[in-house]
């Protein structure tokens, strides 16, 4: 049996706040049904060993720049699958996962902490998958240091979940990664006359995937490459950039047997959806007079990259629509205060400025329409957990939201969802308008593409063996 060795920031029970966390947790929970064992290391979050049966295991000391430092591994098993979770300093013992000015020393610290493990301890054939740049020095190490009488990983795979972060800060970082001087060159981990972390998972990988095909395309174009474009052009000569759309847990997000939700349905029943929605409006819009209206959605990390500037430079046109507009996430205080100040001006807007999956769940089940304008998307979660409980998005035309909602402009009764080309309000509105039409004029279109979006199936059971497929390539 194959071993995957899987290095990440987040996983999903354990740790999350993103999609990352989303697609370490399916592919820890999966994999083993691919003939292959995990091993997934995590950072020791602040609660993480006290919820879950996590056991000490070793202790290692090593130098972090010119300071001795040591790591500690906590690990639970369970058949074929392992986690080792890695304590630090005061790394990883905080209230929140990321948003801290030591972000990228913490992060450096768990990228060589995991090092050391493999390198003392780990036994047999092995996979190295590491995602992200949080992680991505761990490719660096391994190509530069691993001794000659330990059997390397057979291969070492690098995920860009999201080329926006690359973990970036000062050329004087550097110290601490305990790299010959020789690797802080443009050819190797200096961007610009700063550190790029990033940079280090792309160049020592055997092979680089992404979350969707369009996006493992589009990160080669100055558009959308965060200026990594030229590097990630020059190494697609050379290696694969695969792209590998994401995927839903079924057992998590299904409306047939989901207990967050009042009324489960399915595509034989999806009529009760107006049971959810209704108890969605009574409770958060009591005023509410007119049950009819479409109920607009929008679930997702208030951030740039999301596209709400689009609503916020014409409130009045999009808030006084015919709609319920329901939004819940967190994010940058900037949007957070817009969102409150709308929702005190316009009676149907609701703002839920918090982390709720429960919540989630009766806002998907609720939904007619969900808004993603994002200005760029890897790949997007919220849109295929919306299309199975029946929500149909509205999302412009890039990344991972292109190959998952169809809008096939010569055949509609094909499509589950609305697209819209250029980042402007201006088309956003054009895509909403359509979407109302069709919702208030023509309910023979609008039940077939609600079906279709059901129907679409975007299972994990469709990711993971391509995943299975990079890991056997030889």
């Amino acid at each position: 049996m194959e071993e995957v060795v899987l290095v990440a920031t987040e996983a999903y029970p354990y740790a999350k706040s993103g999609g990352m966390g989303d697609v370490i947790g399916a592919l820890f929970k999966y994999l083993p049904n691919y003939d292959f064992s995990v091993t997934l290391f995590l950072p020791a979050y602040q609660g993480m060993l006290d919820n879950y049966p996590f056991s000490p295991e070793r202790e290692v000391d090593f130098y972090f720049g010119d300071i001795e430092v040591a790591a500690q591994f906590f690990k639970m098993e369970e058949g074929k699958r392992k986690i080792i979770a890695v304590q630090g300093k005061d790394f990883f013992s905080r209230e929140r996962m990321y948003g801290y000015s030591d972000d990228l020393e913490r992060f450096i610290f768990f990228s060589r902490a995991v090092f050391e493990y493999l390198v003392r301890w780990q036994e047999g054939n092995f996979l190295l998958h590491a995602h992200d740049w949080q992680s991505a020095l761990l490719c660096a190490y391994t190509v530069k240091y691993w001794p000659s009488y330990r059997l390397r990983p057979e291969k070492i795979v690098f995920t860009i979940h999201n080329l926006a972060y690359q973990g970036i800060g000062r050329g004087d970082l550097f110290r601490l990664i305990n790299l010959p001087g020789q690797f802080f060159t443009y050819e190797y981990l200096e961007f610009y006359g700063n550190l790029n972390l990033m940079k280090a998972g792309l160049i020592f990988s055997d092979i680089i995937t992404t979350v969707s095909p369009t996006y493992a395309r589009e990160i080669r174009s100055p558009e959308y490459g965060e200026g990594l474009d030229g590097v990630l052009r020059a190494i697609s000569q050379k290696k694969k950039i695969v792209g590998i759309v994401n995927g839903i847990d079924k057992e998590v997000f299904n409306p047939a047997i989901d207990s967050f939700i009042p009324a489960s349905y399915d595509l034989s029943s999806w009529e009760k959806k107006t049971i959810n929605k209704e108890k969605l409006i009574r409770e958060f819009f009591p005023q509410a007079e007119d049950l009819s209206l479409p109920l607009i959605s929008f679930v997702s990390r208030l951030v740039e990259q999301k596209g709400i500037d689009l609503l916020l430079q014409d409130p009045d046109f999009f808030f006084n629509l015919p709609v319920y507009w329901f939004f819940l996430g967190t994010g940058e205080e900037t949007y957070e205060k817009a969102l409150k100040e709308v929702e005190k001006k316009y009676p149907k807007v609701k703002a839920a400025i918090r982390f709720d999956d429960e919540l989630s769940h009766l806002v998907y089940a609720a939904s007619d329409l969900l808004l993603l304008p994002s200005r760029f998307e890897p790949c997007g979660i919220s849109q295929m957990i919306a299309m199975n409980y029946g929500a149909l998005p509205v999302v412009r035309r890039v990344g991972g939201l292109i190959d998952t909602v169809v809008d096939y402009p010569f055949n509609p009764y094909l499509s589950t969802g609305f697209q819209f080309e250029n980042f402007s309000s201006s088309d956003l509105s054009k895509a909403l308008n359509r979407a109302l039409d069709t919702y208030f004029k023509n309910k023979e279109l609008w039940n077939a593409m609600v079906a279709n979006a059901i129907r679409s199936d975007f299972s994990w059971e469709n990711s993971i063996p391509r995943y299975a497929e990079v890991y056997r390539e030889r």
